[in-house]
């Protein structure tokens, strides 16, 4: 079954909370908050750290960022 994810932007809660109650129903649908956070990875390349971590995180979709800044949220399906 195909799943079907929804990222919402941290400053677009009313978003979220709006996402949540329109697919409550739907099971093969998730809404979150975006958790993570651009704050460890700015202070380690303020120490001189310049490690990419996230060049090996499969789970990374390059397109969330972009999504998630123009639109607030953005939306990817997983088979």
């Amino acid at each position: 079954m195909t799943r079907h994810y929804f990222i919402v932007a941290r400053d677009q809660t009313s978003l979220c909370e709006y996402l949540t109650r329109q697919f409550a129903a739907e099971e093969n649908v998730e809404v979150f908050l975006d958790r993570r956070s651009g704050h460890d990875r700015r202070a380690a390349e303020a120490n001189g750290d310049t490690v990419e971590r996230r060049s090996s995180d499969r789970r990374r979709q390059p397109f969330v960022d972009t999504q998630l800044r123009s639109l607030g949220y953005a939306m990817f399906r997983v088979q």
